[in-house]
């Protein structure tokens, strides 16, 4: 009787906890697609978008830097590029002196008049 109960709790919590992590909005589960990357990343506002091209302003100690990305058929983009908005970078080490971007995700505008 008592190996039923513990095995029951056991069960119910695995299943709470599941329940739990699955009930997250998709970007805040937790992922391992990023620890494998060796590509590296950088986060900052996007300050001009061009037909095949973008610039984010990456804060480096009290300083934004620019940087520009190229975007090519292999580029994944989650979301709009639109100027002063925020984006995370995945990007491959420049090719003949330009980055290239290979995952964008722009963080979407949260309006507080939303309904």
């Amino acid at each position: 009787m008592r190996l039923r109960t513990v095995l029951s709790l056991a069960t119910l919590f695995v299943l709470c906890f599941t329940v739990a992590v699955w009930s997250l909005p998709a970007n805040t589960r937790p992922s391992l697609s990023g620890l494998a990357s060796s590509n590296p990343t950088v986060t900052g506002k996007l300050s001009a978008i061009g037909d095949a091209s973008f610039t984010i302003a990456v804060k480096k100690s009290q300083n934004a830097e620019p940087m520009q990305f190229l975007i090519d058929d292999n580029t994944k983009l989650e979301g709009k590029l639109t100027a002063g908005v925020k984006a995370m970078v995945e990007y491959r080490a420049p090719d003949n002196g330009k980055n290239v971007a290979l995952h964008v995700v722009v963080q979407p505008v949260v309006s507080l008049h939303e309904h």
